[in-house]
């Protein structure tokens, strides 16, 4: 994209996108007012917001990625965080609590690998401290020997399940299951992708693999900006706070209308595309 035309003026426009979604992250945690005996409730939510930030931001910040190899694996993610969020704010401080336990969990699991593991071959230069910087982590929040580890959903039901709770179970029906398919290298993805016809007639006009190169899209920017969107406005109204700034995501409409784009989805080649 380097010599394309008015690239200074879409670089201002990722910039103005960035910024704005930084404050508007800043702009909500200075209105949510901070009550300790509810920490695990404003660390995680407040985490999961700060992640729907960067996703957003990176994917902004890196134009060769806005095309249907990578665009959906970072809007799959943002998708997760959502609903993930959606349902948390259901029960904030139960649900918060079961999702930090679950991820001690899992961290748990990892170190007790890594140990296995090592105890079976002569240890590497500075492996034992690795491991012991990860057992001061989890014991900085809750004792290892207490700490469970929980080999099913960190939620005890499934995505789709706490879709439906949350009342979003459209956002996973447009949004989580088609871009899943990216993540998980599905059949529908890699089909269209991975795939082109086969020269020889003869072949019985199989496909054959295929390393595509997808066009760029900025729809895919506009989409994880909407996402954004969606998340901040859920939290809004679970914690009941206000705002008065104009949204990253209303900067990025003007600016795209600027630039002659369009909001109508990407070619019926691209992945599908989500609601707001």
């Amino acid at each position: 994209m380097t010599e394309e035309p008015g690239l200074e003026e879409v670089h201002r426009l990722i910039e103005g996108f960035t910024v704005r979604a930084r404050e508007e992250l800043e702009h909500r945690l200075k209105k949510w007012p901070l009550d300790l005996a509810k920490r695990d409730f404003h660390e995680v939510v407040g985490a999961l917001l700060a992640r729907q930030v960067t996703l957003a931001s990176q994917l902004a910040e890196c134009p060769p990625i806005w095309n249907g190899h990578i665009a959906p694996l970072v809007l799959r993610a943002m998708a997760d965080a959502y609903i993930t969020l959606a349902w948390l704010l259901q029960d904030p401080l139960a649900r918060c609590k079961k999702f930090i336990h679950y991820g001690l969990g899992q961290e748990k699991l990892l170190l007790e690998h890594r140990r296995a593991e090592r105890d079976t071959r002569e240890p590497r230069e500075g492996e034992r401290e690795d491991c012991e910087a990860i057992e001061a982590w989890i014991n900085s929040q809750r004792a290892t020997f207490l700490t469970d580890v929980n080999l099913g959903s960190w939620s005890g039901i499934s995505t789709r399940a706490m879709a439906e709770e949350a009342g979003c179970l459209d956002f996973y029906n447009y949004v989580y299951a088609p871009f899943s398919a990216c993540s998980h290298s599905m059949w529908q993805h890699i089909a269209r992708y991975n795939l082109k016809d086969c020269r020889n007639p003869l072949h019985r006009l199989h496909w054959v693999p295929a390393v595509r190169e997808a066009p760029l899209d900025p729809d895919y920017l506009y989409l994880a900006a909407k996402y954004l969107q969606k998340t901040f406005v859920t939290f809004d109204g679970a914690v009941g706070i206000t705002t008065e700034i104009q949204s990253a995501f209303d900067l990025l409409c003007q600016g795209l209308d600027g630039l002659g784009s369009s909001e109508q989805p990407a070619s019926q080649d691209e992945e599908p595309q989500g609601i707001a």
